[in-house]
């Protein structure tokens, strides 16, 4: 046996699937490619198939990461050559690689943006400049505030032609998620206008050391 890391895409009409409908998609199509995957034993066998971390409906992703166990040792470009050929359009595999990360040291992700709206620059430079940005997060004792602002960071900002282009790392897996939604829903009760998220684009992941989780 042989554990594999298989980085892809999801680009386009798939980033309206769910998690869930991807980790059947991904299956259909281990099984179409005809590659020996590893199955669990007993009653109820099932492919070792895992994704370290689940992207939000709507957003696009070039760092999607998979792991897959197979029976014996298969080259890398053959896999990619088999699988590819069996994937619908929009899910591309471009790399396999051998897993060195797990998936308690994933620590953040980054994203890039997109926002439609007039004076979109100015108002989230204000935004930022907040002591506080106060969410309600829904928990078991009932709703609870949380002060986002010290979870963004922001690398890079500009904006064109009514829109505004964000570059933004957020908490991904063990350090907790700040989803995307949760940013903008927040900047847009803050600006008092309408703001339309085009695009989200999820473009690394990375671990808690600050490195790039593969």
């Amino acid at each position: 046996m042989k554990d594999y890391r298989i980085v892809f895409e999801k680009r386009g009409r798939v980033k309206y699937i769910s998690h869930l409908d991807l980790n059947r998609c991904m299956l259909r199509a281990v099984r179409r490619s005809g590659l020996p995957a590893w199955y669990t034993e007993g009653f109820h066998p099932h492919m070792y198939l895992m994704f370290p971390l689940a992207l939000s409906l709507g957003a696009e992703s070039t760092c999607e990461v998979m792991d897959i166990r197979l029976t014996q040792e298969v080259p890398p470009a053959e896999i990619l050559a088999r699988l590819n050929p069996a994937l619908p359009e929009g899910l591309k595999a471009y790399e396999v690689r051998e897993p060195k990360n797990v998936t308690q040291d994933i620590g953040s992700a980054e994203y890039e943006v997109v926002l439609i709206g007039e004076g979109l620059a100015e108002k989230w430079e204000s935004f930022l400049a907040q002591e506080q940005i106060l969410i309600e997060k829904k928990t078991k004792k009932g709703m609870k505030e949380l002060d986002i602002k010290p979870k963004i960071t922001v690398t890079d900002v500009s904006a064109s032609d009514g829109e505004l282009h964000l570059t933004l790392r957020l908490p991904a897996g063990n350090e907790g998620n700040i989803n995307v939604s949760v940013v903008t829903d927040a900047f847009a009760k803050f600006a008092e206008t309408q703001v339309l998220v085009k695009t989200v684009l999820r473009t690394k992941i990375f671990c808690t050391d600050g490195g790039v989780f593969f």
